[in-house]
C-alpha cells in the first residue's frame, strides 16, 4: 500500500523497545508486561508537502507515545504524527 500523508502529518516507523532479557529477581505472572516509555523513537518514512519543520525522510525523531495515530490497513499498519508533536531529531553522520 502506498500512503501519502497530508495536513502537516509525518508517516513514521516506530522503533521497538528493547526488553531486558536478564532473569528477574521476582517471579511475575505470564501476562505481566513492564511499563513502556512515554516516548518513542522513530524514522520518518514520508511527510506531507505542507510540513514546515526542518526534517527529511530518513531522519530519526522523538515523539510522545500518546501522539502517534495508528491506522490498521489490510496488510500493514501506518503510524502518523503531527509535525508539532516532534520533540527533536537525532543527528548522526548522515543527517548533520
Amino acid at each position: 500500500m502506498d500512503f501519502k500523508p497530508f495536513n502537516k502529518h509525518l508517516c513514521i516507523a516506530p522503533q521497538e523497545e528493547e526488553q531486558n532479557k536478564e532473569d528477574p529477581l521476582f517471579v511475575m505472572p505470564e501476562e505481566y508486561k513492564p511499563p513502556k516509555s512515554p516516548y518513542v523513537v522513530g524514522e520518518i518514512l514520508d511527510m506531507s508537502d505542507d510540513c514546515t519543520i526542518d526534517l527529511l525522510p530518513g531522519d530519526t525523531i522523538v515523539v510522545e507515545r500518546s501522539t502517534i495515530q495508528e491506522i490498521k490497513g489490510d496488510f500493514e499498519t501506518i503510524y502518523l504524527v503531527k509535525e508539532n508533536y516532534v520533540y527533536g531529531r537525532f543527528n548522526d553522520e548522515t543527517n548533520e
